[in-house]
């Protein structure tokens, strides 16, 4: 919060207190209309200096700094993925990298079909002996917000002499709850608007929040076992 925030909120919740208090003390002397005078007079100049301390605060003081990125489809994604151009689309971020010495000639992935992960191969063009398995999140923001860091990674090693394993951050039983108010209540009642129409914004259906997937990058000459379905860039 701003430093103009930090001195004004104190004196406006202070403001407010005393003329709650007053227009207490004041209303067992007046009754019938003089009362009701008093109450509406109250409340009118508590929202006409709410408005100017809004207005006087700055707007960084409510909202993230960062820029709202464009939330892509299931189409987008998938064809960023086949043409190669993910690091061009800023809507996917890569999320971490491990480079995994192997120096077998066969590596079975029959295990990472059971992780619900879209997993595509990507093969080298030399054999240096390391598996790449690069960890990609897509649509991390949402109103505004970029939640990419609270995201958890998932598990990736070699079990045995062969077997890749990837254990999904889902198996962590993660869960990220989204909360979302209005701090404009003193201008959405003059103007319309409010409470109503931010919570009535649903995230929409084709374009999902938080989709990960994974490419993995082997040797030139790697043999793959254990899964007749492998998923190769370019073809």
């Amino acid at each position: 919060m701003s430093v103009i925030g930090t001195f004004i909120l104190p004196a406006i919740i202070l403001f407010i207190i005393a003329l709650v208090l007053l227009s207490i003390f004041f209303g067992k002397k007046y009754t019938g209309a003089k009362s009701t005078k008093l109450l509406l007079g109250t409340y009118f100049s508590i929202l006409v200096l709410a408005v100017i301390v809004y207005y006087c605060i700055p707007k960084s003081s409510f909202f993230p700094s960062e820029g709202d990125t464009q939330n892509l489809t299931y189409e987008q994604i998938h064809q960023a993925i086949d043409q190669e151009t993910i690091e061009d689309i800023d809507a996917i971020k890569e999320k971490e990298r491990w480079n995994i010495p192997f120096d077998q000639e066969e590596l079975n992935i029959q295990d990472i079909e059971d992780n619900n992960m879209y997993t595509i191969f990507d093969r080298k063009e030399n054999d240096d002996q390391t598996i790449d398995v690069i960890y990609y999140v897509a649509n991390t923001n949402y109103n505004g917000y970029d939640f990419f860091e609270e995201i958890p990674l998932p598990l990736v090693s070699i079990e045995g002499e062969d077997h890749l394993m990837v254990n999904p951050p889902m198996d962590y039983d993660f869960e990220i709850k989204l909360y979302s108010f209005h701090n404009d209540f003193v201008i959405s009642q003059f103007r319309g608007g409010g409470l109503t129409e931010e919570f009535d914004r649903r995230f929409d259906e084709d374009k999902p929040l938080n989709y990960d997937f994974l490419i993995i990058r082997i040797p030139k000459n790697l043999k793959l076992t254990g899964s007749e379905f492998v998923n190769f860039l370019g073809e």
